[in-house]
């Protein structure tokens, strides 16, 4: 039996696949890096604008409160951007659950309702993420 003895190949064939390693590696690394990064951007921008539908139901239902101070909630759409809104009233506590894109948050506000002849004043006292 022979014995073939050229080395020739074999360095730089470990070369490449060592680089090649190396590459993976570092591809690999940023890509997970990117992921982690993506999933934080949408988490912080699904907060900002779970906080600004909830702000924005929050007025429509004091708005309703003003024209009839019995009103005790509902679930109120914002079709165009997929979002719904589920108010509570119980008293002068408002609670607020804000449904969109596989996120809800949850926010709970205090009001004092006062009456003035025929027409109901509301004024916002305590308002925050729950």
């Amino acid at each position: 039996m022979k014995l073939i003895k050229n080395h020739k190949g074999s360095i730089a064939l470990i070369s490449i696949l060592a680089v090649s390693a190396i590459l993976l590696i570092v591809v690999l690394g940023a890509s997970e890096s990117q992921t982690t990064t993506s999933y934080q951007y949408l988490n912080t921008n699904s907060n900002k604008s779970a906080y600004y539908f909830a702000e924005s139901c929050l007025e429509e239902v004091m708005g309703r409160i003003k024209v009839d101070e019995n009103y005790s909630g509902e679930t109120i759409d914002f079709p165009d951007d997929n979002v719904t809104c589920d108010a509570n009233v119980d008293g002068e506590v408002i609670n607020i659950s804000i449904n969109f894109e596989n996120y809800t948050q949850n926010y709970q506000a205090e009001i004092s309702i006062s009456t003035n002849g025929e027409a109901n004043n509301v004024r916002l006292l305590n308002w925050g993420k729950i």
